[in-house]
């Protein structure tokens, strides 16, 4: 998400932020997740690197994660991307090793997972 905003390359790790979120499932915290990240980014123009998952539980749907990157998004250092306005729920995917998760519940993976990568995500970001 933050990539789509600035190439992260020149991000500098100076800073650190820790976002927590709940939802009523998986996709419903992932959106929330993104969603307190897209906040820190339009109060504070925080642009993170990466991000730390310091808590995850995946039975009360609640993740504590931390982001590290830049106070702030400079014009003259940071290429400007795309602006995020918003995460939306539409077409949103969780795929684990062996299923895939969507608005319309879950079912089987049809694809393989690659090994190096055997879980991905799939957000819509509105712009």
């Amino acid at each position: 998400m933050f990539n789509y905003m600035s190439p992260l390359e020149k991000v500098e790790l100076v800073r650190s932020v820790e976002v927590q979120a709940t939802g009523h499932d998986l996709l419903d915290l992932l959106y929330h997740l993104l969603d307190e990240f897209l906040y820190m980014f339009a109060t504070e123009m925080l642009i993170c690197r990466c991000i730390e998952i310091l808590s995850f539980d995946q039975e009360k749907f609640s993740i504590r994660a931390r982001g590290y990157g830049e106070t702030k998004m400079d014009l003259k250092k940071h290429e400007q991307g795309t602006e995020i306005k918003a995460i939306t729920m539409h077409m949103m995917k969780i795929l684990d090793p062996t299923s895939m998760l969507t608005e319309d519940g879950k079912s089987e993976r049809q694809e393989a997972a690659e090994a190096e990568f055997p879980y991905e995500v799939y957000v819509l970001l509105d712009i």
